[in-house]
């Protein structure tokens, strides 16, 4: 067999599988706003798709995010109905084509379901370290941080609620230094005292 009879062999394989595959996609009859057409056309023509594939995966795309944002409990019964429809759907469309059987196309919504519980586990354990990050980070802060007087409490407040964000930044620093100031000031005192105790 010559290598363009292979391609034309190709070609038959090629088309049997995309007849196959159209086969299993039930049609849907819906309307759409103006606006929303005009999208849909505009994308189309600019990426050179067929407008009712495009829709396809657009809608596939859309029920794949809804599913994920169902109650887990609510998410996993609808899986389980969904499969359940979609096998009956296929054996009906099986018998339509005068096949045996037809293998279901698109999402298996009961390994969707699956998915989404181990992405909501991961996130939990993201945001757990993340919290105990934070929690650590305040500690640290706390046992580190210069004790500071009223005094500078209440111009902190009063930056807080006057100043904006960024000149509150530059006021805490300035805070920090003064309460590093005023520790080294009450430290020389304190030596002083000392100073003055031993010649007395």
């Amino acid at each position: 067999m010559s290598k363009a009879q292979t391609l034309i062999e190709q070609f038959y394989q090629e088309e049997i599988a995309r007849k196959t595959e159209e086969a299993t996609f039930t049609p849907l009859e819906i309307t759409v706003s103006s606006a929303d057409m005009a999208l849909i056309s505009t994308i189309s023509k600019r990426f050179n798709k067929d407008k009712s594939l495009l829709v396809r995966e657009a809608v596939s795309q859309a029920l794949l995010d809804m599913f994920s944002a169902l109650e887990p409990i609510e998410r996993k019964i609808l899986a389980k109905d969904a499969d359940e429809l979609a096998k009956g759907i296929a054996a009906e469309i099986a018998e339509d084509q005068g096949i045996p059987s037809l293998e279901v196309s698109g999402t298996n919504w009961i390994q969707q379901d699956k998915n989404c519980v181990k992405e909501d586990r991961k996130a939990d354990k993201e945001k757990a370290m993340q919290q105990a990050q934070a929690a650590k980070a305040v500690l640290h802060n706390k046992a580190t941080a210069p004790a500071i007087t009223e005094h500078q409490k209440d111009m902190v407040e009063d930056a807080i609620s006057t100043e904006p964000e960024d000149s509150n930044e530059d006021m805490l620093d300035s805070l920090s230094a003064e309460t590093t100031v005023e520790s080294e000031e009450e430290s020389s005192d304190q030596e002083t005292v000392k100073e003055r105790s031993i010649f007395e």
